[in-house]
């Protein structure tokens, strides 16, 4: 009789999940790594947002540049009315340099697009948002239409009113001619930033750090463009409020606004 073989044992296979420990640590690990990475993105979306608002700011130079040439060298006013369609508009600087950019959407920052309500600004429209509702109460007319958020600021020390600006009870001072501007490459005429009602022009909102990475996009009034730093001042008091954001260094270093222009000695006045 043929002995046979016992019989083999079915192997049993074990499956083993995760216990919860191992679970929470995965998880931890996670909330660690996400927390390390999305600052990084963060800066990194910032960055490519900065280099937009850099390439906006180098527009407006290059458009400025364009406008003195086709005006004897002389740089665009501030803002003065215009009869369109028999109705009374407020022609801005930036409704004056559009033209030469073919491109309105560069008027608005991408990191803020809405820093400004225009129509608010002017007085035809209340939106709630700095600057105040109707800081001009209606009385430069309603906007060209060009573009209804602004995001950056004009040195108003180099755009002039004009002569004879009825926004200005007929007077005003003469457009600033390109010739008498001692430090060109020094002097900023647009920049990051917002109007109060008061005509002041901080680098950034009161209580906030400018938009860029503590800095702010800047043009100068030879054309180009540049990065320009801030720092905060806990002890520098504007337009009632204490601790702002100042620029850096250069002939604004400690200013909260890139307002006035660069003389031949390096200090920054209203005229050249």
């Amino acid at each position: 009789m043929a002995l046979q073989a016992p019989p083999k044992e079915v192997p049993v296979i074990r499956r083993r999940g995760f216990t919860l420990i191992e679970l929470l640590v995965v998880i931890a690990i996670i909330a660690i790594l996400a927390a390390i990475l999305f600052p990084v993105f963060a800066q990194a979306r910032e960055s490519a947002r900065k280099t937009q608002c850099l390439s906006n700011t180098k527009q407006f130079g290059t458009a400025v540049m364009m406008y003195v040439q086709d005006y004897d060298e002389l740089y665009p006013l501030s803002i003065y009315p215009a009869s369109i369609g028999g109705s009374m508009r407020a022609f801005s600087v930036f409704d004056a340099i559009i033209p030469y950019t073919k491109n309105a959407g560069i008027v608005a920052c991408p990191s803020e697009p809405k820093a400004m309500d225009w129509d608010s600004v002017l007085g035809v429209a209340a939106s709630g948002q700095e600057p105040n509702p109707g800081c001009f109460g209606g009385a430069l007319g309603t906007s060209v239409g060009n573009f209804k958020y602004l995001s950056y600021n004009a040195n108003y020390a180099v755009f002039q009113e004009g002569q004879g600006n009825p926004y200005f009870g007929g007077g005003g001072d003469p457009p600033t001619a390109m010739a008498s501007m001692a430090r060109p490459a020094d002097t900023a005429i647009f920049a990051d930033g917002i109007l109060l009602c008061n005509f002041k022009s901080p680098i950034a909102h009161l209580g906030k750090a400018p938009r860029h990475q503590n800095g702010v996009s800047c043009t100068f009034a030879d054309g180009h463009s540049k990065f320009v730093k801030g720092r905060f001042d806990p002890a520098k008091s504007f337009s009632g409020t204490t601790g702002v954001w100042v620029v850096a260094d250069g002939p604004y270093a400690g200013s909260p606004e890139l307002w006035g222009i660069v003389h031949d000695d390096g200090t920054v006045g209203q005229f050249p």
